[in-house]
C-alpha cells in the first residue's frame, strides 16, 4: 500500500500563503501607483490652470496700463497667451491636456483638464484684476 502524502509537511499550504501575500502586495503597490499618479495630475492640472491665466490676465489688463494709454481688455491676446503657457507646461509635465481660457470685465478663468490612463482631474483657476492702492 502506498500512501498519498505522506512526505508533504504543509510546503503547499506555505507556497499558497506566499503568492497570495505576493499577490496582494503587487496589488496595493498598483493601486498606490494609481492613486498616486491621480492626485499628482490633479495638481498638475491646478497649477498649469493658475500659470495660464496668469499669463492671459498679464496680456489682457497690465500691458495697456504699462503703455500709459487707456485700459482695454485684449480678449483675443490673452486666451493666446493662457492657451500657449498651459500648451508649454503641459509638454514640460508630460501630460496631455485640453485647456479653455475665457475673459470678462476683469477676470481671466483657465480651466485644464487632463486624461491620464482613463483617470480625467480638472484644474481651475481665475485671476482678476485690480487696482492698487
Amino acid at each position: 500500500m502506498i500512501r498519498r502524502g505522506r512526505g508533504e509537511r504543509g510546503s503547499g499550504l506555505v507556497a499558497g500563503v506566499v503568492i497570495l501575500f505576493s499577490l496582494t502586495f503587487l496589488g496595493l503597490v498598483w493601486l498606490a501607483r494609481d492613486v498616486d499618479r491621480g492626485i499628482s495630475n490633479r495638481s498638475t492640472a491646478n497649477s498649469v490652470a493658475f500659470q495660464a491665466a496668469r499669463s492671459g490676465a498679464q496680456v489682457a489688463f497690465a500691458t495697456p496700463l504699462r503703455q500709459g494709454v487707456e485700459p482695454t481688455i485684449d480678449v483675443a491676446g490673452a486666451i493666446a497667451a493662457g492657451t500657449d503657457t498651459a500648451t508649454r507646461l503641459l509638454e514640460r509635465y508630460d501630460v496631455s491636456g485640453t485647456t479653455q481660457i475665457s475673459v470678462d470685465a476683469a477676470t481671466v478663468t483657465a480651466i485644464v483638464v487632463i486624461t491620464d490612463r482613463g483617470v480625467t482631474v480638472t484644474g481651475r483657476a481665475a485671476v482678476e484684476s485690480q487696482r492698487a492702492p
